[in-house]
């Protein structure tokens, strides 16, 4: 398991995530944003009359549910205050990061 930073145009928070999701966190988030909350037939909860509602909190449920039941991602901490990059502490800058 590896460190990511996600945001939804919030604050940075920290999850710990199956290796090959931090190691191609683009490729899985663009995936769940741009293909599965608009075909899925389980993403309707997401659609709204707007288009679609989801946070960060959202692609982890995503990947619990539906890639990675077996190991499951969690939250470790939400930085709080942390608006831009030079303000992360040290132990997460080197983590990949999404902001969704």
């Amino acid at each position: 398991m590896k460190y990511v930073l996600l945001s939804h145009d919030d604050e940075l928070s920290v999850y710990s995530v199956p290796d090959i999701v931090a190691e191609k966190l683009n490729e899985y988030c663009s995936e769940f944003a741009d293909k599965w909350l608009w075909i899925s037939p389980y993403a309707k909860k997401y659609q709204t009359a707007m288009g679609i509602s989801y946070g960060a909190h959202d692609f982890i449920d995503y990947l619990n549910e539906w890639i990675f039941p077996d190991t499951p991602a969690v939250l470790i901490e939400t930085l709080n205050n942390v608006w831009d990059s030079s303000d992360v502490p040290e132990k997460y800058r080197k983590c990949e990061c999404f902001n969704f």
